[in-house]
């Protein structure tokens, strides 16, 4: 018995920490679906999703080759696509972007191409071979879309983005460590701010990179740290980027299971975590995006389900 009162007191402490840093956060999960199987809102390792105007949320349903609609409670709506090489067809998708049409970009990863569907996945066009020059592409992660619906795409394994016109005809290029005096390590995701700055989660580096929609490089910020004593502006693989109508920065940092908020200044607010905080599972937040009404969405790699915040 005389050792029993430093264990209740060391696990009282624990909790009393774990509430601390929730307290802290002020995020609320909400809901959170999906399971692993390859039915109607099952998912098998999703990567990244986005909201439409009506609040829908399309997920890239990586491993079932396949993109799935959901209402904003993440109600099944429809999906579409299978395994292939084919218009419509996907191997291995990757990114997800939706232009003011309500359009819906796919980067098709290892078919080395982007496809553009109508909001029922109705296939309209798509572009991109595998290779280096310009339309071409080794491996497109990450995608966004800009006011004018110009298309942006990280071609990962050409270390640079290009950037499409909605019908997607190439317009530019920028990203080598010529042109913008650093190298870019592996980045995932994209996301464009009001301002017009392209933001990338360079993941190898453990940073995000800042630049101009001319690809100027303007700044970077973040560190590499894992584990629990990592600081809120330490990263260990970075991946999605969503940016909120404020301005404030949510990035997903993969192997600290956690979510970033950063203001418009780049200035860490505060983090959550999704997982892994009392136990030693290995959830992977991925995709990240915010809905109108503020809500938070998150794609969970590894636990095959969507994660439904709110601040």
């Amino acid at each position: 018995m005389k050792h029993l009162f430093p264990i209740l007191l060391y696990v009282m402490l624990l909790f009393s920490g774990v509430l601390h840093c929730y307290a802290q956060s002020n995020v609320v999960l909400l809901k959170k679906w999906g399971e692993f199987g390859n039915q109607p809102g099952q998912l098998k390792f999703p990567t990244m999703l986005a909201i439409d105007q009506a609040s829908n949320v399309y997920v890239v349903d990586q491993h079932n080759h396949r993109i799935q609609k959901f209402d904003a409670a993440g109600n099944f709506i429809t999906m579409w696509g299978t395994q292939g090489n084919q218009p419509g067809q996907f191997n291995y998708p990757y990114g997800i972007a939706i232009d003011s049409k309500g359009n819906v970009y796919i980067s098709d990863m290892n078919n080395n191409r982007i496809q553009k569907f109508s909001s029922n996945g109705t296939y309209i066009t798509s572009v991109g071979t595998y290779g280096t020059q310009d339309g071409q592409l080794k491996y497109p992660y990450g995608i966004a879309v800009d006011e004018l619906d110009n298309v942006y795409v990280i071609d990962a394994f050409n270390y640079r983005i290009q950037k499409f016109t909605s019908n997607l005809k190439f317009l530019s290029k920028w990203g080598s460590q010529e042109s913008i005096g650093v190298k870019l390590y592996m980045p995932h995701e994209i996301a464009l701010a009001k301002d017009g700055s392209v933001l990338l989660a360079d993941r190898q580096n453990h940073r995000i990179s800042v630049f101009t929609n001319e690809g100027k490089l303007i700044r970077r910020f973040g560190n590499y740290g894992e584990g629990v004593d990592a600081k809120d502006d330490e990263f260990s693989e970075p991946h999605g980027i969503a940016i909120s109508d404020n301005g404030d920065i949510f990035i997903t940092d993969r192997y600290n299971f956690r979510i970033h908020r950063f203001d418009a200044a780049n200035v860490a607010q505060t983090q959550w975590r999704t997982s892994g905080v009392l136990d030693d599972s290995k959830h992977f937040p991925l995709g990240i995006a915010i809905a109108k009404n503020g809500s938070i969405y998150v794609v969970d790699h590894y636990a095959h389900c969507i994660q439904q915040y709110k601040p």
